[in-house]
């Protein structure tokens, strides 16, 4: 059975709260921790810890941009979600999520998001048709992959440092840098994402 969601990326807050399990214990000084969750079953991870740090070796500020980040996640599912990103106000630390997805990589993605999406699509090679209620797409494992940590990766570490320096105080602010954050590195790092992982385009 296919799966259909308005998927997003970003903090899931309620009060000022990440609604995520809190029960973290402060690793920030020694250096972030990259902690794996069960996917649940019917669901996988679509990358792995050796993609995660073979994909940090390619960021050339990475120490600036993840200072104080305490643990990357690969978690499990939240509906509706790819990624998340929790800030501990206590010490001033942050915990990326990325969300694992059903095993069928179809998807029945909302307007919105297609439509905010679709260059990184058409890039990434994801066939897809469009309807009028969104766009029906099929990832491979390379193009889910290449989505994962080009896009919602760099997505939530963006939110992460924006929070970490408190460069935007009004929220639309912060979401439109962060946004304008990730489609620009997607854009900088994806010659040598091809050179380290392989073209997405030309996956089966």
């Amino acid at each position: 059975m296919h799966q259909s969601f308005n998927r997003r990326t970003g903090t899931k807050v309620r009060n000022g709260r990440v609604l995520r399990k809190n029960n973290h214990v402060p690793t920030a000084a020694l250096g972030y921790v990259l902690h794996r969750e069960s996917p649940g079953r019917g669901f996988r991870h679509v990358v792995t810890k050796r993609d995660l740090q073979a994909f940090i070796d390619i960021i050339p500020d990475w120490q600036k941009l993840s200072a104080r980040l305490e643990r990357i996640v690969l978690a499990t599912p939240e509906e509706g979600y790819d990624g998340l990103y929790a800030f501990h106000q206590r010490d001033e630390t942050g915990t990326i999520f990325l969300c694992a997805w059903p095993k069928d990589f179809w998807y029945e993605l909302g307007p919105c998001y297609f439509d905010s999406h679709e260059e990184i699509f058409k890039i990434l090679g994801v066939s897809y048709d469009r309807s009028e209620k969104g766009a029906f797409c099929r990832f491979t494992d390379a193009q889910a992959r290449a989505f994962m940590l080009l896009h919602v990766f760099l997505h939530e570490l963006a939110h992460h440092y924006d929070e970490v320096n408190q460069k935007h105080h009004g929220a639309s602010k912060g979401k439109d840098w962060v946004r304008r954050f990730a489609t620009g590195r997607f854009r900088h790092l994806y010659p040598e994402y091809v050179c380290v992982f392989g073209d997405p385009a030309k996956s089966a």
